[in-house]
């Protein structure tokens, strides 16, 4: 790493707080970031986290080099450092804690690191400031982290590391937004111990930029304010557990590979060294050392139990099995949806060009405050991003997922969405201009926040083949013009939601009345509580499709409703040719299949469920006159019948072989 510092590197120090208890700490910290900025190039920015008495405070107490800005997204530090990252346009962000004091020449330091290219994020050194004068005397070094500070174990000056700690850390802007920033599924919200989304940054950007480094830059320090209220055992079994959750949200999201990698080698070489040590010393009469050891295992078995309790949760909610009728998605309170609400829309894609022309329908919505997300699932061609290249809209973003499928790709849109509503189209739709101010409408009318997915209208957007008003005539995506709400239980929902939809002898297993993955926008909520979209189904994996169907019954079965609006309408460019459709059948028939097989699998509830209502299911696919068929046109040819009645026979099969080369699907909480 070179010595020199880059001439003109801009910096942007961003402070966020939320607590009026911590005023004194953050007036020191303001103070002592002012004397090291460089006016002419670096600028301070202190992001309020939803305290407007703090805000007016800040700006009446910092008239003059400070910018004060309210956190424009979700509640939560997470949130708070994206609206700073999004406030400046500087070349590196250094943030800092508002209970943590920046050393003398600490800026120098960040400048210096930054000189080296290689460089993409540095963590520097944290010092705890016990308020009490000292930690407790059972309180073990190996645990610093429990109060957001250095501890024994962490790599020497100069060193590589996984990720900084969140008090004291700086990273290349670019390289952030392009990240994604600060994931909302992870990372303190107000007094709530949560952590784990400087993980997340630190193995995005490796994955992100997989020649770069993160370096620990022990000159870039800071004092982190302990107070008393943290030096209590209660407070560290509290941090543990919430510790130990946000690592089993981490790996289900990265992989238990990338997510515990580092914690791993923490318990294996420091933890067990420590205990060692503690007891060596309490045998040598040093009595509080045996309380230290006993401390230490507490911390680790919490910890670990805080894993794999939120590990099971995660993986049930997945699984999408929950007792019919239960309310375990709604467990989070929500502030409820307002008219102008920021509204996420993610659209899939491999290039094709008429993702030119959906991206250009979204932006033309009625409703402005949204952004857009395209993910490119096809990242080595770079088609995506050549398409709509020509579009110059700030709340446009491309990013990349390279592993195949609309699931994946879908999961990290997600992953990326600022806003509590993710909305989904596909690259061959085009959104009529109202179509978010109608989905809108509805969320806003469930008093009761009982509904985690909207779903609209899909019509054709012309049909100048035989083959297209076969399709259109079919209803195959159009639901109806009856506004519907479906449910396990028929209760919560406002009459301008519609009626209760009938339960077919499939419901909700199928779940194919309730929408199409064309035109559904989903709580963010309800998708991070049935852990995101399975990557195992849907096109671009084995099974063809299934994906949008799994995730409808998951959320209904995890006590969610889904509402039909038949005015938020979005247009599909139908197959012109039978070649196309043939294909498409089949994908239907081996979509539906995989879907079922999953349930299948997932153990003896899920098998009982599919196994007794086989006979009235098999009747409802193939019978003229069921529900399903009905609507298909007297020309719909038996060519189309049998392919889709074949994917029906091979989706089981697809659904193994994508089994096993898939981990399953993404924790978005």
């Amino acid at each position: 790493m070179t010595s020199k510092t880059t001439p003109g590197l801009r910096l942007a120090v961003v402070v966020c707080c939320f607590s009026d208890e911590r005023r004194d700490d953050l007036d020191l910290g303001v103070r002592a970031v002012r004397d090291q900025l460089n006016p002419e190039t670096d600028e301070l920015i202190v992001v309020v986290d939803h305290n407007e008495g703090l805000q007016a405070w800040l700006s009446d107490h910092f008239p003059d080099g400070v910018t004060v800005v309210p956190n424009h997204e979700d509640r939560g530090l997470s949130g708070a450092r994206n609206t700073g990252t999004a406030a400046t346009q500087a070349d590196v962000v250094v943030f800092l804690d508002d209970d943590a004091t920046l050393r003398p020449d600490g800026l120098d330091a960040v400048r210096t690191a930054f000189a080296d290219e290689r460089i993409v994020a540095i963590g520097g050194a944290v010092h705890a400031r016990w308020e009490a004068g000292a930690p407790p005397a059972w309180f073990p070094e190996e645990f610093g982290w429990v109060v957001g500070c250095d501890y024994r174990g962490l790599p020497p000056h100069g060193s590589e590391i996984r990720n900084p700690i969140g008090a004291a850390m700086a990273v290349r802007r670019d390289a952030l937004m392009k990240a994604g920033g600060f994931s909302h599924r992870l990372g303190r919200v107000g007094s709530v111990p949560a952590g784990c989304e400087e993980t997340l940054m630190g193995i995005e950007l490796r994955r992100l930029f997989p020649d770069s480094r993160i370096v620990r830059i022990e000159d870039f320090a800071v004092d982190h304010t302990v107070p008393r209220s943290r030096a209590k055992l209660a407070y560290f079994t509290n941090r543990c557990l919430h510790e130990g959750r946000s690592k089993a949200i981490l790996s289900a999201m990265v992989g238990a590979g990338a997510g515990l990698s580092a914690e791993r080698s923490f318990v294996l070489r420091t933890l067990t060294t420590g205990a060692a040590r503690c007891l060596g010393r309490g045998v040598t009469g040093t009595p509080s050392a045996f309380a230290r050891a006993f401390v230490l295992v507490l911390g680790l078995f919490v910890t670990a139990f805080g894993t794999v309790s939120r590990s099971l949760t995660t993986r049930g909610a997945a699984a999408g099995t929950a007792r019919p009728g239960s309310s375990t998605g709604r467990a989070v309170t929500e502030a409820a949806i307002t008219a102008d609400e920021l509204v996420s829309v993610v659209i899939a894609t491999v290039g094709r060009p008429s993702l030119l022309d959906t991206a250009k329908a979204v932006l033309a919505q009625t409703h402005r405050n949204l952004e857009l997300i395209v993910v490119d699932n096809r990242p080595q061609r770079g088609a995506a991003t050549a398409l709509v290249a020509e579009l110059d809209d700030p709340r446009l973003r491309v990013v990349e997922e390279p592993v195949p499928g609309v699931s994946a790709a879908r999961n990290r849109g997600a992953w990326h969405a600022h806003g509590r509503l993710v909305a989904f189209t596909d690259d061959d739709a085009l959104p009529d201009p109202d179509w978010i101010a109608r989905v809108l409408k509805t969320f806003v009318a469930d008093e009761n926040g009982i509904v985690g997915i909207v779903t609209g209208r899909v019509l054709g957007t012309d049909a100048a083949t035989v083959e297209q008003e076969w399709f259109e005539e079919a209803k195959i995506f159009d639901k109806g013009t009856e506004a519907t709400v479906w449910a396990m239980r028929h209760e919560g929902a406002t009459a301008e939601l519609g009626e209760y939809g009938p339960h077919g002898p499939f419901f909700p297993y199928t779940a194919g009345e309730c929408g199409s993955g064309n035109n559904m926008v989903f709580r963010k909520t309800a998708l991070a509580a049935i852990g995101g979209f399975d990557e195992r189904l849907g096109t671009g994996t084995p099974t063809r499709g299934g994906e949008d169907l799994d995730s409808f019954r998951a959320a209904l079965l995890d006590g969610w409703a889904v509402a039909y609006n038949p005015l938020a309408v979005v247009r599909h460019y139908h197959r012109d040719n039978m070649d196309d459709l043939r294909v498409q059948s089949y994908g239907y028939g081996t979509g539906m299949a995989a879907s079922l097989a999953k349930l299948l699998l997932s153990g003896p509830s899920g098998a009982w469920a599919i196994i007794r209502r086989f006979p009235r299911g098999l009747h409802m696919l193939l019978s003229p006159t069921s529900s399903k068929n009905v609507d298909l046109p007297r020309e719909w040819p038996l060519e189309l019948r049998v392919r889709e009645a074949w994917g029906y026979l091979a989706g089981p099969v697809l659904y193994l072989r994508s089994r096993r080369h898939r981990v399953g699907s993404l924790d978005l909480t």
